[in-house]
């Protein structure tokens, strides 16, 4: 193996980008490469670029080159606004510019044949940073003497990243199968920091009833292992996929930590409790779910081609990340100082699907478009079965659109895309315009939480194909000059 594939492999695993989202980790929140962007996602039948060793890594060896992908430009602008989560009429907003995930991958021949294709690639398979923070003043209902401040600050942050090696087999020319072997990187944390106070109004500064609460955590997972298999028939006129993606199994390591602390005061009735502690805790599970995909493509026309694509991702059963009760004084009071903690998560099935467009306009140009669902596996997150946190992204639709074109051997895209999601019907954390004595120490709400959702992304992405990588005894003559 020449000296620039070995370069180039260890190029590809240790160069890293800087992202930003403000995307939920959705399955199918960022597509990637020139085709797989434009058609947003509708390549499990026809990806023929690098990123076929993540799409279907059936279609690795029936391409007609072979070399690098990257996206290197994804400026993304993201707003996502919910109202009513902490009271009617009240709106909180994560709004902001960052960059989408990008993708970095090449394919090579290592062996004298055709028929085998090796494949490396990484990249972020989500990313995302929410954060919500606003405070709300009211009298308090009933009680016209006594006023209610109430603050909020919420942020949760999750990540993904895949590392992985792809082989290829083509049984015939128009037939490929193929796996990809994925080390996974998963982390995600929680901060959430809740206080409502019922005060005097004519002395603001003396507190009649208080309720302080900050939890937080973080999990990782290191090294843990997805694989993917795919199939791919190609012929001039209709090329079929299938992939076959299993759950996440047998990580290496994993750790998780958590900080609970909440204290209730009530002047008015002279009570008080409080509770705290910080605790390293062992990660009992965390699962992914497994995943078919089915892609189509056929041409219309002459120069009009159709691609579709589909994937079922299954449900979870319900995930306990830690459970315990713990002595937050070590065993040194002599009172109950037992401090219990039960952290849950779950995903309901979900199934995607994607369309495509593409006109060959010339031989060095071609125009696409697509269109995909990116459903939200609607998750929730239970603290003690006190409070639900519900996935925060609604339902989001995507439309792209732009081209692809060639300059010399490599191949150049610019495009578009514009995502939109709109979500009903969710619970209140706390309705904080109508508090009560009663109800300042609960978590309370009606079922009005709405959110919506709005993106729009430019990318540009450029595939470098090396005249040596589709001859193999090209590659031999620069092993052996």
């Amino acid at each position: 193996m020449s000296h620039k594939i070995i370069y180039s492999i260890v190029f590809i695993l240790i160069l890293g980008q800087n992202l930003y989202s403000q995307i939920d980790s959705h399955y199918w929140t960022n597509q990637y490469g020139a085709k797989g962007l434009l058609l947003n996602g509708a390549v499990i039948a026809s990806a023929d670029d690098e990123t076929s060793i993540f799409y279907n890594p059936g279609c690795m060896g029936l391409a007609d080159n072979l070399g690098f992908a990257f996206s290197f430009i994804t400026p993304t602008y993201s707003s996502l606004k919910t109202k009513n989560f902490i009271g009617d009429e009240n709106v909180i907003a994560d709004t902001g510019l960052g960059f989408a995930p990008g993708f970095l991958a090449v394919r090579l021949r290592p062996f004298r044949t055709d028929k085998l294709v090796l494949g490396v690639t990484r990249f972020q398979r989500f990313r995302s940073d929410i954060k919500f923070e606003d405070r709300v003043t009211n009298t308090v209902t009933n009680s016209p003497i006594s006023l209610f401040r109430g603050d909020l600050k919420f942020q949760q942050k999750m990540s993904e990243e895949w590392i992985g090696v792809g082989m290829a087999y083509n049984i015939t020319k128009n037939l490929g199968i193929g796996f990809t072997q994925f080390s996974v990187w998963h982390s995600e944390s929680l901060d959430f920091n809740f206080i409502k106070e019922i005060v005097f109004s004519n002395q603001p500064q003396i507190v009649g009833k208080s309720w302080r609460s900050e939890f937080d955590y973080d999990i990782s997972i290191y090294s843990a292992f997805i694989t993917k298999f795919g199939m791919n028939y190609r012929s001039n006129n209709f090329s079929l996929g299938m992939t076959f993606t299993t759950p996440m199994y047998g990580n290496l390591s994993s750790r998780a930590n958590y900080a609970i602390d909440d204290q209730k005061i009530n002047q008015v009735g002279i009570s008080t409790t409080t509770k705290s502690n910080r605790q390293e805790v062992d990660l009992q599970e965390y699962k992914s779910p497994m995943s078919i995909g089915l892609g189509l493509e056929v041409l219309l026309k002459e120069k009009l081609r159709l691609s579709i694509s589909s994937e079922y991702f299954s449900n979870t059963d319900p995930i306990v990340y830690f459970s315990e009760t713990d002595d937050s004084f070590d065993g040194i009071s002599t009172g109950d100082a037992d401090v219990s903690i039960n952290v849950q998560t779950q995903r309901q099935s979900v199934v995607n699907v994607a369309f495509g467009l593409q006109y060959l306009k010339s031989e060095k140009s071609t125009l696409l478009c697509g269109f995909r669902t990116d459903f939200n596996e609607s998750s929730t997150l239970k603290i003690n079965d006190t409070a639900e946190y519900l996935g925060s992204t609604p339902d989001v639709f995507h439309l792209s659109g732009g081209g692809t074109f060639k300059y010399g051997n490599n191949i150049f895209s610019i495009g578009i895309d514009l995502g939109y999601g709109g979500r009903s019907g969710a619970q209140q954390l706390a309705d904080l315009n109508n508090i009560t004595s009663e109800s300042l120490f609960t978590f309370s709400g009606a079922e009005n939480v709405n959110s919506t959702f709005y993106s729009a992304m430019l990318f540009i992405t450029y595939d470098f194909i090396y005249k040596s990588f589709e001859n193999p005894s090209k590659i031999d003559d620069i092993e052996n000059p």
